[in-house]
């Protein structure tokens, strides 16, 4: 094998691991932001047939649900304090504040026993529960 056959060979390689890699990466359906899988921003839309679509942030997620984009039937987020999985109905999400989302300003998901504290703590607008958020709230959110 000639040198630059070798090179040529090892360089294929280098870029067949490197593409395969960035293949593997998770990215946001809506935004395409790369999703950090130890992030506590990460949300899951859940289908009907189980089918799991990951986003970076809760503002994603909603954004994609409420335009009909997903026909998902089910938004898991982690609760704010104790960063654990929990149904979108059972928690509140809290609206300004200090409290910023990897891509700025976000909903933050927090219990409903929390909220108050939260509000307090960070300056926050006000709590919203799912169904209290709409693409109008969505699209106010800076």
């Amino acid at each position: 094998m000639r040198r630059r056959d070798f090179l040529l060979a090892a360089g294929a390689a280098v870029l067949a691991t490197a593409c395969k890699g960035k293949a593997a990466e998770a990215r946001c359906k809506h935004c395409g932001m790369k999703i950090d899988p130890a992030s506590a921003w990460r949300v899951e839309l859940v289908g009907a047939d189980g089918v799991v679509t990951g986003f970076d942030t809760p503002r994603c997620a909603l954004t994609s649900w409420r335009s009909g984009k997903s026909q998902a039937t089910t938004l898991r987020a982690q609760e704010y304090y104790e960063r654990r999985w929990r149904s979108a109905e059972e928690l509140r999400f809290v609206i300004g504040g200090d409290v910023l989302g990897p891509m700025g300003p976000d909903l933050v998901p927090v219990d409903p026993s929390r909220v108050t504290k939260f509000i307090q703590d960070h300056g926050a607008d006000r709590a919203l529960r799912l169904d209290e958020i709409t693409t109008d709230v969505l699209a106010k959110i800076e």
